[in-house]
């Protein structure tokens, strides 16, 4: 195995791993295994007592936390934030329980949006067969 050298944060499962360089990417994960990244990727321990990851980085994949984020931006840089900005961000933290539960919705809600973007993009491509279908009968192609 080959030694890494340089800052490589290390992160581990559970962790959210965020991508400080253009926030409006929504660079949020959370891990799911441990490892390390690159150094544009701050790296948050969630004590679960007070907060659910998943909760927390939903918040971040907001438009809420981009409004209320001190996002830096410099002439010829990227737009990026500091560390302790991120951290400094305001959150309103309802009851664990509560947390998890709401996570939950929005996991199922993604979950079942993606299952009805893939749905409506096979009835696309099958219209667009149709069309073509069509065209080459009407015009004997």
């Amino acid at each position: 195995m080959q030694d890494l050298s340089g800052r490589k944060p290390r992160f581990y499962q559970g962790d959210i791993v965020y991508g400080y360089l253009r926030l409006y990417l929504n660079k949020v994960w959370i891990a799911e295994f441990d490892g390390l990244c690159s150094v544009d990727q701050y790296i948050y321990t969630v004590d679960a007592v007070q907060a659910d990851a998943e909760f927390l980085a939903a918040f971040m994949h907001s438009p809420i936390f981009l409004e209320r984020a001190p996002i830096a931006t410099t002439p010829g840089q990227l737009p990026r934030i500091r560390k302790e900005e991120v951290a400094s961000v305001e959150v309103i933290l309802p009851p664990l329980q509560k947390q998890r539960r709401l996570a939950s919705e929005l996991s199922r809600m993604e979950a079942e949006t993606l299952r009805l973007r893939s749905a409506l993009a096979a009835q696309l491509a099958a219209l667009d067969a149709l069309s073509a279908a069509l065209l080459r009968e009407a015009f004997g192609c």
